[in-house]
């Protein structure tokens, strides 16, 4: 199933679910010009669950075609907007289809889906939190940007919301789907993941992790579109409003409890 969804949409009417429910849970692969690698972590996310939806965010090189035979929900950007854009796409879809949860996973084959199973029992326990993926940095091939990028969002993150987390940075995290129908959210590209995880603290929300395991390929066969200039001054912006926020002694609206009785 394909569907075309542009910036700007608005909002889905939420889908409520009892307290006693189990969590339903989709995963959600944002993909951006990843044809060489997509097919294979759709097909390795399967063999761990089978509700998995793809956003193809305006990729030129025909990746989302591999993907045929495969049961999967697409959704296509006319363009690309940026991973937060997908994100929040993905979040209006599966409220739709009435998913309480989405876990995202990248699609450059880094994340290695049948991680899932750590998050699946922290989703149950604590349906209401946001579950973020702790990579193990100790394998191969492990850029210094990458460590160095986790220990500066880390340090921001516990300056702005007094929270700690051991990788703040990581995109294989799990979401009450609510959530961002609560959360103002201004961010469209990589910098919404640490926007989300800023302004979810200050509601109130708690923020857990689980270790994951992390490939990284040699640099001679890596991809990555994040932009070093680019991407770390909306970064360095971003924390820039929000320690101004942090400082204002003005209290934050506190959300949660996304769960309520069936109508």
């Amino acid at each position: 199933m394909e569907t075309a969804i542009a910036a700007g949409e608005t909002q889905a009417t939420p889908i409520r679910h009892p307290e006693s429910d189990p969590p339903q849970i989709i995963i959600v692969i944002p993909v951006y010009n990843h044809s060489g690698t997509l097919r294979d972590v759709v097909t390795r996310s399967l063999k761990v669950h089978d509700r998995i939806m793809v956003v193809d965010d305006g990729s030129s090189d025909g990746g989302v075609d591999t993907l045929e035979g495969l049961e999967v929900d697409i959704v296509r950007h006319s363009k690309n907007f940026g991973k937060g854009v997908a994100i929040l796409s993905a979040a209006k879809r599966a409220l739709r289809s009435g998913m309480t949860h989405m876990v995202t996973v990248d699609a450059d084959g880094q994340h290695d889906p049948d991680d899932l199973r750590h998050f699946i029992p922290e989703l149950e326990a604590h349906p209401d939190a946001i579950i973020v993926g702790k990579r193990d940095f100790n394998g191969a091939y492990v850029p210094a940007s990458s460590r160095v990028g986790r220990a500066i969002s880390n340090f921001w993150l516990k300056v702005e919301t007094g929270r700690s987390l051991g990788d703040a940075q990581s995109g294989f995290r799990a979401y009450p789907i609510n959530l961002f129908q609560q959360l103002k959210l201004r961010e469209r590209r990589y910098s919404l993941e640490i926007e989300v995880l800023v302004k979810a603290a200050w509601a109130g929300i708690e923020l857990r992790e689980v270790d994951i395991s992390i490939y990284y390929p040699s640099p001679g066969e890596r991809i990555s579109h994040f932009r070093l200039f680019r991407d770390n001054l909306r970064l360095s912006l971003l924390n820039a409003r929000l320690i101004m926020r942090a400082v204002v002694p003005l209290p934050h609206r506190k959300i949660g409890n996304f769960r309520c009785e069936k109508r």
